[in-house]
C-alpha cells in the first residue's frame, strides 16, 4: 500500500522550499553570496524562464575551490549543464529512481515548456518517506559502528 504512494504521489504535492533563480552569466561571488544570504545549498541557473544550469554546494568545492578559480567568472563556466529535470507532475517514485541513478541531491522542475518552477530536495524525499515509514523510521535500530571490528588479526 505505502509502495503504492510512492509511485502515485506526485511532487507538486509535495512541501517544496522557494528554489533560488540566477541569470545565467552572473559572476560566480554574486551567486555564491545569494547561496550564503538564502541558505541555500544550489541555485537555479535561468535564461529568462528556461533552466539552463545548476549551481551546487559541490560544484563550489569541486569546480572553483579545488582549482581556486577566478571568482569573477560566469557562473557558467563551473555549473552543471545540462540539466535532468523532473515535472512537478511526475512522481515521487520516478524522482527517486532519477537522484538514485544519477546521485543527484537536488533536480529542478520545469513545466511543459522548459519553464523553471521549483526545486526538488533529498531532503524533500526523506521527509516524504519519513511520514509514509513512520515505525520503521522511529524505531529503527541504530547502526554499527564502522570501526567495531579489529582490523587484522
Amino acid at each position: 500500500m505505502r509502495e503504492h504512494e510512492i509511485q502515485t504521489k506526485r511532487i507538486r504535492h509535495l512541501p517544496l522550499d522557494p528554489a533560488t533563480y540566477i541569470e545565467s552569466g552572473t559572476p560566480l561571488n554574486e551567486v555564491v553570496e545569494q547561496m550564503r544570504k538564502g541558505h541555500s545549498s544550489c541555485v537555479l541557473i535561468c535564461q529568462g524562464n528556461r533552466c539552463v544550469g545548476i549551481f551546487t554546494e559541490r560544484d563550489y568545492l569541486t569546480k572553483v575551490l579545488s582549482i581556486g578559480a577566478d571568482r569573477k567568472a560566469p557562473v557558467d563556466k563551473f555549473m552543471s549543464s545540462p540539466v535532468k529535470t523532473l515535472s512537478p507532475d511526475d512522481t515521487v517514485g520516478q524522482a527517486i529512481s532519477i537522484m538514485n541513478q544519477f546521485d543527484f541531491r537536488n533536480v529542478p522542475l520545469v513545466d511543459a515548456e522548459g519553464k523553471c518552477t521549483g526545486l526538488l530536495q533529498i531532503r524533500n524525499i526523506i521527509q516524504f518517506l519519513a511520514e509514509l515509514y513512520p515505525e520503521e523510521i522511529l524505531n529503527a535500530q541504530p547502526g554499527r559502528e564502522p570501526f567495531e571490528q579489529t582490523d587484522g588479526a
